[in-house]
């Protein structure tokens, strides 16, 4: 059920310096893009130094409860004055600002539950100093392209692709499936291709959504189709391999509609467009995965 929260009731639980600081964090840009966790808006805030701080707003048991990294102590309570920090603040006005649908029965992300070995080492990375932590995913994500780029969009340094990354991408991705078979090549060269196509591919999947994005897997697809057409000619020594890279396609194209929910029509005409496109069968042909998105 959405309750009515609005910015009088916000700035009545915070004095007039915090709720002014709050609206500079605002006017600096200092608060991320709002998104919603478990019923209640989360965005990273600016906070001193550069550094990020994750917060959480949301109305629990009727009233508004906060979570914040700034370690300022505070009470769930709506009710107490000092209770809301300014980067809690901030995080609330930007999302009632934007139209933010408040859940009457928001879940803070310290009540969520999380995967058991998800969990496990969460509590062993809380045991990290903040710049040791800092160091130890930046080396992974510095050798893992989906890594970086989850960081630098869990950071807002990256937002969704956009059409002339979508041009550049399908320039280098055809590029990629066309060296494949030309000159001599064997099917070690196609599988190396599928490779390095679906891999960009699923690194694309790790910003938010966006037509561009979903066009491009659509566009990916219709490469791979061309290539797990010489895969299926040599079945004895790669049967079921191009079924299974094809599942990734698919995965990611799918994540994307679910994003994103194109219009069935458009969508259907599509996909039948690339299914006869394909010389063998075509890793998109899979209407009983599509029943959500095309109905």
């Amino acid at each position: 059920m959405a309750v009515r929260l609005n910015e009088s009731m916000v700035a009545s639980a915070v004095d007039a310096e915090a709720f002014a600081a709050a609206e500079q964090l605002l006017s600096s840009a200092a608060v991320g893009e709002v998104s919603e966790a478990g019923g209640g808006a989360t965005a990273s805030v600016r906070a001193g130094r550069g550094r990020g701080v994750d917060v959480w707003v949301g109305v629990v048991d009727g009233c508004l409860s906060t979570e914040c990294e700034c370690d300022v102590e505070r009470a769930d309570s709506f009710a107490g004055r000092e209770d809301l920090c300014i980067h809690a603040v901030a995080v609330a006005l930007r999302a009632l600002r934007g139209g933010f649908a408040w859940s009457s029965a928001a879940v803070p992300p310290s009540a969520a539950v999380l995967a058991p070995q998800v969990r496990e080492l969460t509590e062993v990375a809380e045991k990290l100093s903040r710049r040791r932590l800092a160091v130890l995913v930046a080396t992974f994500a510095a050798a893992d392209p989906r890594l970086r780029t989850r960081l630098l969009v869990e950071a807002g340094e990256l937002g969704p692709l956009t059409q002339a990354d979508a041009d550049q991408l399908r320039r280098s991705l055809s590029a990629i499936a066309a060296e494949a078979i030309t000159g001599r090549w064997d099917m070690h060269d196609v599988v190396t291709a599928g490779e390095k196509l679906i891999g960009e591919l699923e690194t694309v999947a790790e910003r938010p959504a966006s037509i561009p994005a979903m066009l491009l897997a659509e566009y990916a697809a219709g490469l791979w189709d061309g290539l797990a057409a010489h895969l299926f000619d040599d079945w004895e020594h790669y049967d079921g391999v191009p079924e299974e890279m094809g599942e990734r396609v698919r995965r990611v194209h799918l994540h994307l509609c679910e994003q994103l929910q194109p219009d069935p029509g458009e969508l259907t005409e599509r996909l039948d467009r690339i299914i006869s496109k394909a010389e063998v069968t075509s890793c998109l042909d899979a209407p009983h995965e599509y029943v959500a998105v095309c109905g």
